[in-house]
């Protein structure tokens, strides 16, 4: 039974890198300018509310340009996974309608490529950091990087198969999605500090655990520490989803193939 399990595991481990490896290749087929316009899209937004919030609607704060970045790139992963994940199995019909395929690897394996995005991003960063800031990468960096790359694996994960699972029975969810991560994305804040939010209304942003999340990696980035108050509360929202996206998959699993 145990050696079952062993080969099961490992045969999933394969398949999660050969899927992330196909996506990857295909992405960066031209090499630099696959990279290039991989950075494109988060830069593009980050220049856009730069230039809307710093100069047309004055927001006063230091480096706002490093807060725009360091939450940007983050915030790009997550609702890409996410997006992608809810995508993944209506997608992907000849995969899913595989007897032995787990098809639970096929949001992961959303969730890991975007991370490989993310992690070939982190020399941009690197560059504003130096650049824009008065400070580069510290040596904490080496496990508290990882940490957050699990924290927000184990956060994005279960809202991806939790997605996926509802789109197969009602397809209008992926339309959802890109609605609702657009309203959440100034919700969060991404743009504009939470300083500016009413003091009466405050509270609400900050029960948002992306706001949480987000807000972990910009500790990290521009203060070299560990918000433990945000990542546990991010922690604690990935547990809660994770139960939650488990037993959506155990009752509504069996149809999957059938509704694809």
């Amino acid at each position: 039974m145990l050696a079952m399990a062993k080969r099961s595991f490992r045969q999933s481990c394969e398949l999660l890198y050969l899927l992330v490896r196909k996506e990857l290749k295909v992405r960066y087929k031209s090499r630099f300018l696959g990279y290039l316009w991989a950075l494109a899209n988060p830069l593009a937004f980050a220049f856009v509310y730069w230039i809307a919030f710093k100069f047309i609607m004055r927001v006063e704060m230091d480096n706002y340009s490093l807060y725009l970045i360091t939450g940007m790139f983050p915030w790009v992963w997550l609702s890409a996974a996410v997006s992608a994940g809810t995508r993944s199995l209506v997608a992907n019909p000849p995969l899913v309608k595989k007897v032995n395929l787990p098809r639970l690897i096929l949001p992961l394996s959303n969730v890991v490529q975007e991370m490989a995005h993310f992690a070939f991003a982190l020399p941009v960063i690197i560059a504003f950091l130096y650049f824009a800031g008065d400070h580069g990468p510290s040596i904490s960096w080496l496990w508290q990087v990882p940490l957050l790359l699990a924290l927000q694996v184990a956060f994005i994960y279960p809202l991806a198969l939790s997605l996926a699972v509802a789109n197969v029975y009602v397809h209008d969810v992926e339309h959802v999605v890109g609605i609702g991560f657009t309203l959440l994305f100034f919700a969060t804040p991404m743009v504009y500090p939470i300083t500016m939010v009413p003091q009466a209304y405050r509270h609400y942003f900050e029960l948002n655990p992306f706001y949480a999340l987000i807000q972990s990696w910009r500790s990290v980035f521009l203060q070299g520490t560990l918000d433990l108050g945000h990542m546990a509360y991010a922690a604690a929202f990935a547990a809660v989803m994770g139960a939650v996206a488990w037993w959506l998959y155990r009752k509504l699993a069996p149809r999957i193939s059938e509704l694809i």
